[in-house]
């Protein structure tokens, strides 16, 4: 469920604009995969202070048993990454280096888990017959490096888990949010006793109290109460049910479908290779005529053809529309991923 949207005012720069397009693209994405479940939250331009510190967090996810923090970045050429952590981006001759985004995420994510731990008394309930205060712990905590579909990963002698492309966030998450839900409960503790060495291991470190319904209902409160930006509008998130404290939550109603208006995006920028070929400029749209889709320059009103071919195959692929939202869909590969949004 999407609690909070991504912000639709776009930079003016181009290499803002670009951001601004990955982070649409990992919202599309996140939507698309947890959009409609009832105990997955989506927050977007997640804002907080702490001490005086300000942080923004690209995407937070909030599941049942901890919570996963996104970092978006626009790569049109190549990322590189060595034993050292050291990253290099390229794009066609130019090398240079740049900061680590996995350094900044994990600075976020210890920020984030401060300013949890400073109310815990407000979000967690006490356990072990209520004389231990609950906390978050490090293990609640996951943190990804979503990089934009058209760039490319090169692992120089390291492969950092965190470091993954914005198409396969989404899967990931689900693994983790698997992972602990196979390890708890009473299913989790006969499994473990039932399995193998190696497997009653994994389990083991899977294993977490699931947050409970109240915990879950005051963590996203409190998530919305800290935001120092001007809130995208969204239906409130669902009361859920009180229960008694137990190893797992009872399963929950699936409420309605949460369909939130389309983000408005400005048009794209050069770094994302939308732009008018007769005059370079970036205030484009999408228009339709006789041929099908095609880019009309609002500078110059010339018009500009478009790239129909899949990024995943290289065949021809499909652009439909909605609202002001295009998505891209291959029928040969079946992939789909957003494309552009027309700006107002």
């Amino acid at each position: 469920m999407i609690l909070k949207e991504k912000s639709s005012l776009s930079p003016t720069d181009k290499f803002g604009q670009a951001g601004y397009q990955a982070e649409m693209q990992m919202a599309f994405y996140l939507r698309r995969a947890f959009g409609e479940l009832p105990d997955v939250y989506v927050f977007n331009d997640l804002r907080f202070v702490r001490n005086g510190e300000v942080a923004q967090i690209d995407h937070l996810v909030l599941h049942r048993f901890g919570l996963v923090l996104i970092e978006s970045k626009s790569v049109t050429g190549t990322i590189e990454v060595n034993r050292q952590l050291e990253f290099v981006r390229t794009f066609g001759r130019n090398r240079s280096g740049m900061k680590s985004p996995i350094t900044q995420v994990e600075m976020q994510k210890e920020l984030l888990q401060a300013l949890l731990n400073d109310h815990k008394e407000q979000l967690r309930r006490k356990v072990m017959m209520g004389m231990v205060q609950a906390q978050f712990s490090d293990e609640r905590f996951k943190t990804f490096v979503a990089i934009s579909d058209k760039g490319e990963i090169k692992r120089r002698g390291c492969d950092p888990p965190q470091l993954v492309k914005a198409d396969r966030v989404t899967a990931e998450i689900q693994q983790i949010i698997d992972r602990h839900t196979k390890a708890s409960g009473f299913g989790g503790i006969m499994r473990q006793v039932l399995a193998d060495k190696k497997t009653a291991k994994e389990l083991e470190q899977n294993l977490l109290r699931a947050f409970t319904n109240d915990e879950m209902n005051e963590i996203t409160a409190f998530l919305l109460r800290q935001q120092t930006d001007v809130q995208a509008t969204v239906e409130p998130p669902p009361i859920l049910a009180a229960v008694a404290p137990g190893p797992a939550p009872p399963p929950l109603p699936q409420p309605p479908a949460f369909t939130p208006p389309p983000p408005v995006i400005q048009a794209s920028s050069a770094s994302t290779a939308y732009a008018c070929r007769h005059c370079s400029g970036q205030d484009i749209e999408i228009l339709y005529g006789q041929y099908g889709y095609y880019f009309k320059c609002r500078s110059c009103s010339q018009n500009t053809p478009i790239d129909f071919k899949c990024e995943s195959c290289g065949k021809k692929a499909k652009i439909s529309k909605s609202g002001k939202v295009f998505t891209r869909k291959c029928g040969s590969c079946n992939a789909e991923s957003f494309f552009f949004t027309n700006p107002e």
